[in-house]
């Protein structure tokens, strides 16, 4: 399936165009030494407008993709998107957490794929890294314009508050009985601990692929949570890749890839 991310439903044009380069062009979720058997079943879990669901049925037609993305706004953008290219996917407006409940995210307009829950948000910090990132674009020079580009910035991260809710990987796994989990996917600002905190013993053996993003940034919460994570991970079980980071600037955050051994 050929997807022209100009087409697609976006909250904003350059988020869009950065979401399909990152998961279509360098398949930063799926690299090419894991593959998807057939009639898959993959977890999206903060799956933004859909580009990730929209990649795995376009590597997978036979999948069927569980996607779960919690602030209404972005939800509806999914929903449009997954409607219009005929994904087979159910679709779930809530976040997954390590409780049933409801949070409170903050959420970017200017940069949704940013939004975390309150708990996990760091405004001034994802600021600086997209400005970091801005900078070291080749070619890119700003000069006198680097007020504009602050403005800018500030403008984009303006904060706005979101009650979402929250359920846990394993109800959602009970409750729709299934046998097997072949990819799941996590890509959620800082709360991918929680998310795996919600998954019951009885159902790590069921969970056979992982693709997660991890938060380590020196002097955070976060700190040291890429070993910890690594660590546990191969004591369940799975063979876990180098953690690979954008290779743009220091970030503290790392795609790290899991595969069951067996």
């Amino acid at each position: 399936m050929d997807i022209d991310p100009s087409r697609l439903d976006g909250i904003n044009a350059h988020e869009t165009k950065y979401l399909y380069e990152e998961i279509f062009v360098r398949r930063s979720y799926l690299p090419d030494h894991i593959t998807l058997p057939d009639r898959a079943v993959v977890f999206d879990v903060g799956a933004n407008i859909g580009m990730y669901s929209l990649f795995v049925h376009s590597v997978c037609p036979t999948a069927t993709v569980y996607a779960f993305e919690p602030v209404p706004p972005v939800f509806e953008k999914l929903r449009r998107n997954i409607e219009a290219h005929g994904v087979a996917a159910k679709l779930f407006p809530c976040a997954l957490s390590d409780a049933e409940g409801e949070v409170e995210f903050t959420f970017y307009p200017g940069y949704s794929t940013m939004s975390a829950t309150a708990s996990h948000s760091a405004t001034e910090t994802d600021r600086e890294f997209i400005k970091r990132q801005v900078l070291a674009e080749p070619q890119r020079e700003f000069g006198d314009e680097l007020d504009v580009l602050d403005e800018m910035l500030e403008y984009q991260f303006r904060e706005v508050p979101v009650r979402c809710v929250t359920r846990r990987l394993s109800d959602v796994i009970a409750e729709h009985r299934l046998e097997r989990v072949d990819m799941l996917k996590v890509d959620v600002q800082r709360a991918e601990a929680d998310v795996l905190r919600g998954v019951d013993e009885e159902h790590w053996p069921l969970i056979r692929r992982i693709a997660l993003e991890v938060h380590d940034e020196p002097g955070t919460a976060t700190e040291g949570r890429l070993g910890l994570l690594v660590a546990e991970l191969q004591t369940r079980g799975f063979t876990v890749s180098d953690p690979r980071d954008d290779g743009l600037v220091a970030s503290g955050r790392y795609s790290l890839f899991a595969v069951r051994a067996d």
